[in-house]
């Protein structure tokens, strides 16, 4: 309890987001909507990746109760951007100046949805246009975009419980440690 506090206290003192966008109706409304079923409580992350030549570390908080959730995306000293799924079906993204204003919040949605839903969440949400391969450990899990016929990502769990993730069409990936996690 005591760390969510200083999460939160640490939120609140961030300052504001450049940039504010607000959908009424996502791209991927049932990638959405599973989030919004999928996630609950509050979940406290590290990420640490690279894209290109790049490393980047941050910590993101997910917070969920079925009818909302909120992903905050956090910097040392700075609050990166701030993404809220509520029903029904908007999407309000706060982004940061120092990230890049091609950092689309629908990329975001399907990148948490990606890592976090279960398979049978995960295929059922993608729908006809993914194949959704796992694993019979269940520790590594690949996307394929059928229409492109094209690898989209790659999860693996790794010894000890963090999840690797690379998405092979941007060219990014990054490792995720579950900090903490209250329901």
């Amino acid at each position: 309890m005591r760390r969510l506090l200083s999460v939160c206290a640490l939120l609140a003192l961030c300052c504001g987001c450049a940039t504010v966008v607000v959908r009424e109706d996502p791209d991927n409304p049932d990638i959405a909507e599973a989030l919004l079923a999928g996630v609950k409580g509050v979940t406290v992350q590290s990420v640490n990746g690279a894209w290109k030549d790049e490393a980047f570390a941050a910590e993101c908080v997910l917070k969920g109760n079925g009818e909302k959730l909120t992903a905050v995306l956090l910097a040392p000293q700075m609050r990166l951007a701030t993404l809220t799924i509520a029903k029904p079906r908007t999407i309000r993204w706060e982004r940061a100046p120092q990230l890049p204003s091609s950092l689309d919040p629908e990329y975001v949605i399907f990148d948490i949805a990606l890592v976090t839903l279960p398979t049978d969440a995960l295929a059922k949400a993608l729908g006809d246009g993914y194949r959704v391969d796992e694993t019979a450990d269940g520790k590594r899990r690949t996307v394929f975009d059928v229409k492109r016929g094209e690898l989209q990502s790659v999860r693996q769990i790794l010894p000890g419980g963090d999840v690797y993730f690379r998405n092979a069409v941007y060219g990014y990936e990054f490792t995720v440690k579950t900090v903490s996690h209250e329901n």
